[in-house]
């Protein structure tokens, strides 16, 4: 990080080493809950670890069937709402004992992290030192790996399209695009990114792992063709008790509007949420075409999260690219002092996502908010001399 231009006083409170010893206290607010997870059951990993003993039986898309596994084994009552393929990767884990494979999992899921950062730093030109303090600091990042979530491979997924379409390399594009699409609302984004670019190659390339997906159901659910059918059924079944319980993690315009449509019985946030959200959406479309590729791919996971219908707080790791990019940006214009505000402001929200289980919401909308407009260097983000 390079010496800040022209600024006084408390503009040049953002030195490098300031920068880093906040960077490096956020990473340990961050990772300090890990300390409670054997005691709290590792949350949502009692999911995966449930769906990998049903894997191969219908049970997979079966609610009541994996409740009832998981109170057999006094583990966390924890859904398992994801394409039924998903659980077969989590069968050798469920294999292990539950703490065992909750530990693993979670250092996998670390080390995916890391090496999302480390791709990303050389496809954006950052020290690698910085990328990886970076992305230990995300607190939405951090969340996800510690509550037994999976988001650190959507993320690495992410950051090799991009390197992959940076390299015109089409055919790694789709698959990793495809891939992402355990999480298809994750997916839908750079599948539209394709589309929107003329990637051809990698849009059949991703349209033929939508099939792998299919095919990893009908294996995960014992033969069942019609599984999306049961899934799409207990994803509705579920989300009216998921929003009530866990809603105020939302982030996204859709799911807040659930969220306070649910809570207040408003009529029309929903609604409202979308409309919004896919304003902005179609004003980034522009962009989306004209910019860097790999720019592009961090302002289409931006938009993603702006508009999904279901969104957590550890979903924002996919903000990780948008934040390298503005770091990027940053450095090559001599990291003036906005920047620097900006970007430690934005990691000091995200550690107050905590304090929404106090509060019924969280701050983290705000960012993702903020994300899009700051690609585009619209309003408070505008370069200033």
């Amino acid at each position: 990080m390079a010496p800040a231009h022209e600024a006084r006083g408390w503009r040049r409170v953002w030195t490098p080493g300031r920068a880093r010893v906040w960077l490096g206290a956020a990473a340990v607010a961050a990772w300090l809950p890990i300390l409670g997870m054997p005691l709290r059951g590792w949350l949502d990993f009692s999911a995966f670890y449930a769906a990998g003993q049903l894997a191969f039986s219908a049970a997979v898309t079966d609610l009541v069937a994996v409740a009832t596994l998981q109170s057999e084994q006094g583990l966390p009552i924890t859904p398992f709402v994801y394409p039924a393929g998903l659980a077969l990767p989590y069968a050798p884990l469920s294999a292990l004992p539950y703490d065992m494979a909750a530990a693993l999992h979670l250092a996998l899921m670390l080390g995916l992290l890391l090496s999302a950062a480390v791709i990303g730093a050389d496809l954006l030109g950052l020290r690698r030192r910085w990328a990886v303090l970076g992305s230990l600091a995300w607190a939405p990042a951090a969340a996800g790996a510690i509550s037994g979530q999976n988001t650190s491979l959507a993320l690495l997924l992410v950051v090799l399209a991009a390197w992959a379409l940076a390299g015109e390399r089409q055919g790694l594009a789709g698959l990793a695009t495809g891939l992402l699409a355990y999480k298809p609302q994750l997916a839908a984004p750079l599948l539209g990114l394709l589309l929107l670019r003329a990637r051809w190659t990698a849009l059949l390339v991703a349209a033929g792992m939508l099939a792998v997906h299919w095919a990893a159901g009908v294996v995960a659910t014992g033969g069942r063709l019609e599984w999306p059918v049961d899934w799409l059924a207990a994803v509705e079944a579920y989300q009216e008790a998921d929003f009530l319980a866990n809603g105020w993690q939302a982030i996204s315009l859709p799911a807040l509007g659930m969220h306070l449509q649910l809570s207040s019985g408003l009529p029309g946030p929903v609604l409202a949420g979308y409309v919004v959200g896919a304003a902005i959406v179609v004003a980034c479309l522009p962009a989306m075409r004209r910019l860097p590729v790999v720019e592009a791919v961090a302002l289409a996971a931006a938009c993603g999260l702006l508009v999904s219908p279901h969104a957590w707080v550890y979903d924002a790791t996919l903000l990780l690219p948008a934040l390298g990019v503005l770091a990027a940006r940053a450095m090559r214009r001599g990291w003036p002092w906005r920047d620097r505000w900006w970007l430690a402001l934005a990691y000091g929200i995200a550690l107050t996502w905590p304090l929404g289980g106090f509060l019924g919401f969280t701050l983290l909308p705000l960012l993702v908010l903020a994300a899009p407009f700051a690609l585009l260097e619209r309003g408070p983000f505008r370069p200033r001399p």
